[in-house]
């Protein structure tokens, strides 16, 4: 900001600002003079007529006696004299005396008054004798005249000393407002004319004006040549600074890795950067010559189509749009391009493209990963299913053609992991990918689904003859011995086959079709193929009905226990019983558990179960040790529970809720649910021994029967599998079986409980044999709660028979 001393200086009178607060406060005076006389005239009239009323009222109060006796004797000359001396008073117009029989005096001055003149006062006078007895009344005129002159007379005195008093304030305003509002800003006014904010000058505050409006004026006229000064300097360094990042830009746009270009709306090319020209090979014309004209759908794209959309899109929306392009340089492999236009303004469009080729061979390589499976390099389920739905797109509207789905499970190879170690397991699934390899043709398709699962699709294969002789050459090859450590193992498959279009219309029909058929062969034994049948889904859906059934016999608490009793034959006595769990089904009756344990053990419901079926065992142990019967109660655990459906510290808590001994529960498991987890069952099993809890291994025999699991184990008592029980005989295999598990108990220091002791004679040889406990049909069936006294009533003198012994 710089002075101006072209412009003459500004005048009072000129600048009109003493004129016009003169003039504004003359008219504010006059203004409120007005209002000020209006207002006391008004309310002198008002006062003047309250005090002419007061008058009248005083002078009625003065005569009210004496009128009083002149109405009550009708006086007529004393009621005249009242009248005339009331007349004195420059206030009454006329005065009118009466009573109820005539009128005893009517004088006024000057002209008749009019009766119905606004202001007039009437009395009633009363007797002397009797201030409730009304004799007459007086009527007063005031004279308005009088009251309008005298109020006339009130209303120019105050006016005039109102407006003599309104003159010197408004004088007195002018006079403040030269001095201290006028010079003051006048002084200012011509300072700022003369004053160079860049070299530093600022206004002085005037004088006595440090603290008033006028001052922060100064200081606020001060501040905004400040800032202006400042804003003059940044716009000079932005300026400069625009200068700077101009050539960084074209520093940057030239070497810019990505391609920058700038087209019109027809799509020619305006500029470009040397990265646009080397992806698309474009190069400028030697000096002196024109740049030849170049539009953008001109470079080598390979569909152009593509081009158009983004460019009318770019054209259309107010946001950025992207596409990715290939483009087909000569002589070279495809590559894609990563384009992205935005409109600039003014018909223009600025676009940024980088090759992105790496990044999509590199997206092409993670999707065949998530489609493949690591370990063996086969198709992964989901690489399975996009080729089911390949192929059920392509016959969908085909007559003829089809092909077969084959589901594949490798039978017990859990057992393979965990008794020989990942690492073999993992060798023996990429032999098996071998094998299934040379099963199958160069079209059809084989893909490892999880773990020891492998799915194999035979296209164009729609006959069950071929399928089963496909299906028996994947069983074959799987039969071959496997090696791991140079040791020979030998395992089975179980095949699944659906049909299509036969078995299903859509893929998780027919996974589900097929999965229901390898379910089949694996429940029957396994070793085998077994194509779909509408029976499976029956079965599926019995199963999906059970489930339910299940589901709410639990909540309705239709599972009960029944009580088979175990024998002492030492002591020849009742030792307990076995619990043995049963479905009081609504409608079916009593369901016994071989057919609802299997999908419970499925489903996982079992750990419910059993957790319900535990509190009933405690609670009959506490009913028999109330009765003061020492019997032991045996109860079976699901694998399920073990370790976390039924803590060491669940059944502490339970027993212990009841009050009764943990050497009263036992637990009977099998070798099956131990060796799942070898390592969590003994932690399992140490805890609960410690406890207190007695361990039964039940259906000895049956399963590995390994001496070294017997020491590692915590087991109290063996239970020998009825299936060996029941089929000795004199000298026979399974007599000298039970025999040797009877001795190999003892010399371990385990008791046995022999199971499935139905004749006279299974009896006598376990006595024989030194056996400790049996159970079985010769002494009684599994029975409910309340009928297991009669039952060992029964047992008692049984073994009360002279002939029961050994």
């Amino acid at each position: 900001m710089t002075a101006r001393p072209d412009l003459p200086p500004v005048s009072w009178w000129s600048s009109g600002l003493l004129l016009r607060s003169t003039l504004a406060v003359v008219l504010a005076s006059l203004l409120a003079a007005a209002v000020a006389v209006g207002y006391t005239a008004y309310a002198t009239s008002v006062r003047a007529h309250q005090a002419s009323q007061t008058r009248l009222n005083e002078l009625l109060d003065t005569i009210q006696s004496t009128l009083s006796v002149a109405c009550f004797a009708n006086d007529q000359t004393l009621a005249v004299e009242v009248a005339q001396g009331v007349l004195s008073n420059s206030d009454v117009l006329a005065v009118r005396i009466a009573t109820a029989q005539a009128v005893l005096a009517d004088k006024q001055r000057g002209a008749a008054p009019n009766t119905q003149a606004t202001g007039m006062l009437k009395r009633l006078i009363y007797s002397p004798f009797d201030r409730q007895k009304e004799v007459g009344h007086i009527l007063l005129t005031p004279d308005p005249q009088v009251i309008d002159a005298r109020i006339r007379e009130e209303v120019w005195f105050a006016a005039l000393q109102l407006s003599w008093q309104l003159g010197m304030v408004a004088a007195a305003v002018v006079v403040m407002m030269l001095l201290f509002i006028v010079r003051p800003i006048k002084a200012m006014s011509d300072r700022l004319h003369r004053m160079d904010p860049t070299r530093g000058e600022r206004l002085a505050t005037p004088s006595q004006h440090g603290r008033t409006e006028i001052g922060q004026l100064v200081a606020d006229i001060n501040a905004l040549s400040d800032r202006l000064t400042s804003a003059l300097e940044v716009e000079r360094h932005l300026r400069q600074q625009g200068e700077i990042d101009e050539k960084r830009y074209h520093t940057i746009f030239d070497n810019a890795e990505s391609g920058l270009f700038l087209i019109d709306r027809q799509g020619s090319l305006m500029s470009w950067n040397p990265a646009f020209a080397q992806l698309f090979d474009i190069h400028r014309q030697p000096p002196g010559k024109a740049l030849a004209p170049l539009n953008i759908n001109q470079l080598p794209w390979q569909n152009p189509t593509l081009m158009d959309r983004l460019l009318h899109s770019a054209l259309t929306q107010n946001t950025a749009v992207t596409q990715e392009l290939q483009i087909l340089m000569p002589g070279a492999e495809r590559s894609w391009a990563h384009m992205v236009l935005r409109s600039v303004g003014n018909n223009l469009l600025q676009g940024v493209v980088h090759d992105v080729s790496h990044l999509k061979e590199s997206e092409a390589t993670a999707r065949q990963q998530a489609i493949t499976d690591p370990l063996t390099g086969l198709a992964n389920r989901l690489g399975l299913e996009q080729r089911l739905h390949m192929l059920v797109q392509a016959y969908a509207g085909a007559t003829t053609g089809g092909f077969a789905l084959l589901l594949i499970n490798l039978d017990e190879f859990r057992r393979v992991n965990e008794g020989i170690g990942l690492p073999a397991g993992d060798t023996i699934l990429q032999t098996t990918t071998r094998r299934l390899s040379a099963c199958v043709s160069s079209q059809d398709t084989l893909a490892r689904l999880a773990a020891d699962n492998f799915g194999i699709i035979l296209n164009n294969v729609t006959q069950g003859e071929a399928v089963e002789r496909i299906a028996g050459r994947i069983l074959q090859a799987i039969r071959q011995p496997y090696f791991a450590d140079g040791s020979p193992i030998n395992l089975h498959a179980s095949i699944g086959v659906a049909l299509f279009p036969g078995d299903g219309f859509d893929v998780p029909s027919l996974l589900r079709q097929a999965e229901l058929a390898m379910e089949s062969a694996k429940s029957s034994g396994g070793d085998q193929h077994v194509f779909f049948n509408p029976v499976l889904t029956e079965a599926a859906e019995q199963r999906r009905h059970m489930e339910s059934d299940l589901r709410s016999a639990i909540r309705n608490h239709e599972f009960v226990l029944f009580y088979q009793p175990v024998v002492d034959l030492v002591n020849q006595r009742l030792a307990g019983a076995e619990a043995l769990i049963r479905w009081r089904h609504p409608t079916r009756g009593l369901v016994m558990p071989d057919s609802f344990i299997p999908l419970a053990e499925k489903t996982g419901l079992v750990i419910e179960m059993s957790l319900l079926m535990l509190d009933v065992a405690c609670r009959q142990l506490l009913d028999w040790k109330n009765r003061g019967l020492d019997y032991v109660l045996s109860l079976n655990v699901s694998g399920r529970q073990i370790p976390d459906g039924l803590t060491p510290a669940k059944l502490q808590e339970v027993v212990q809720h009841y009050g009764i001994s943990p050497t009263r529960l036992a637990l009977e498991i099998t070798e099956g649910v131990m060796l799942r987890d070898v390592d969590k069952s003994l932690q399992w099993l140490k805890a609960v021994h410690d406890l207190g809890f007695r361990v039964y291994l039940d259906d000895f025999g049956t399963g590995y029967s390994s001496l070294s699991y017997l020491k590692l184990f915590p087991v109290d008592t063996l239970k020998v599998d009825k299936s060996f029980v029941q089929d000795m005989c004199d000298d026979n295999n399974e007599n000298t079986l039970v025999g040797a598990i009877i001795a190999m108990g003892r010399s371990l220091g385990l008791d046995t409980v022999a199971e499935g002791v139905e004749l006279k004679s299974h009896l006598v040889a376990l006595q024989r044999m030194g056996c400790h406990y049996a159970q079985g049909y010769y002494f009684s069936r599994p029975v409910p709660a309340e009928e297991f006294d009669a039952a060992a009533s029964r047992i008692t003198a049984l073994l009360a028979a002279p002939d029961t012994g050994a």
